[in-house]
């Protein structure tokens, strides 16, 4: 008999693709209904770098290995885009690595570390799954952090006992967080710090959806503090640029030694990103204004659907930054009933649940979507019966 992964053996589907399969489903069944579940911007891609791929495939006879680490010029393309916009100078090649989007630099982060010594994961109890996943299928011990509205939907750092914060090894911050859009302030991230400067471990902050703001200030990042050496941060062109299927990101740190680790590990895992991808992506770090143009296109989709929202009586949780609504209704008290209203209107979304239990009584839906699709969804809400 094959032994597998215990954790593999537990037939814990990845959520969202739970609900891909029961959106195709409802789809054969010949339901109108649309998919609000996934993350994916349905609007175009960052043009120029469009054209740039074509550019560069076009006379193109063949493509080698690309640099594990990244391309030169595209290490470079990160550290001209952190110099611009968090005025923080980074050594390209001793202090970015470049991955296929974050999700799998993600998952493999926590490879780089020794847990011989008991150490633990510290993870949000409503959370990106990949965090989880990760720890699990290597078989890292978790800390799951309870998270409520009354938290701001952040981990309470002051409820955490030093006996404990000594056992943390890797801390998970994703602010602007998924699926809440709960920002972490300024100081936040300095009590964050001064903690894991104080306690040894290496905050790993998620970052992908940092350029999707909707107030006057960018959220904060750790890239804002660069005297620190205890933060690895992951960057995406995903949301930032349209750009989910080039699968591109960064892995930026101040520490030299954990970036070397990382170059020494990935080196051997094939995820160096195609040299041609980087060329193309190059453009959308160099360029601020497609971002601009992004977050307004987004406060109108938001808008569009918040409205209609709250005139049925639903609570918005958060929603300045992201691409989600983390919505509750007081008539609607669970994530099954709330998720049942919505697919009564045709409306497939996320449980609040999926993410984990913290997530009762709120469902996530996302409105990357076209303008056309959004003011659908609109009068799919207001269309829907009252409650």
């Amino acid at each position: 008999m094959t032994n597998f992964n215990p954790y593999l053996l537990e037939e814990k589907e990845y959520p969202i693709a739970v609900l891909v399969e029961r959106f195709n489903q409802m789809r054969a069944e010949g339901k109108d209904v649309v998919n609000l579940t996934i993350g994916d911007p349905q609007d175009d891609a960052f043009a120029l770098v469009l054209t740039k791929l074509k550019e560069v495939i076009a006379p193109a006879r063949r493509f080698g290995y690309p640099r594990g680490i990244g391309s030169k010029s595209y290490l470079e393309a990160v550290k001209t885009w952190a110099k611009h916009s968090y005025d923080i100078d980074i050594e390209p090649d001793a202090e970015i690595i470049s991955c296929n989007g974050t999700k799998e630099a993600i998952f493999s982060i926590p490879l780089a570390f020794d847990w011989s010594d008991g150490k633990q994961i510290f993870m949000p109890s409503l959370s990106y799954p990949v965090y989880e996943a990760s720890a699990r299928t290597i078989g890292v011990p978790l800390k799951m952090l309870a998270l409520s509205e009354e938290t701001n939907f952040l981990p309470d750092l002051d409820s955490i006992s030093a006996e404990e914060w000594r056992s943390c090894g890797i801390f998970w911050l994703n602010s602007p967080h998924n699926p809440t859009t709960a920002v972490a302030n300024r100081d936040y991230f300095i009590r964050l710090l001064e903690l894991a400067d104080q306690h040894g471990f290496v905050l790993c902050s998620d970052e992908c959806y940092n350029e999707l703001y909707y107030g006057l200030e960018k959220p904060v990042s750790c890239l804002d503090f660069p005297d620190s050496q205890r933060w690895l941060v992951f960057r995406s062109l995903s949301k930032r640029s349209h750009m989910t299927g080039f699968r591109c990101g960064a892995i930026i740190s101040k520490n030299r030694e954990i970036i070397k680790m990382l170059s020494r590990m990935r080196q051997a895992m094939g995820v160096g990103t195609p040299s041609f991808i980087q060329e193309a992506a190059r453009e959308a770090w160099l360029d601020e204004n497609h971002c601009v143009a992004m977050r307004a296109g987004y406060i109108k989709k938001r808008d569009i659907i918040l409205e209609a929202l709250e005139r049925k009586g639903f609570k918005i949780f958060g929603a300045d930054a992201g691409f989600y609504l983390w919505i509750s209704h007081p008539a609607l008290k669970t994530s099954e009933a709330l998720s049942d209203w919505f697919i009564e209107g045709g409306m497939l979304v996320t449980p609040g649940t999926a993410f984990g239990e913290d997530g009762e009584g709120f469902v996530r839906m996302v409105y990357c979507l076209t303008d056309s699709a959004c003011y659908d969804v609109a009068a799919r809400i207001e269309s829907a019966r009252s409650l």
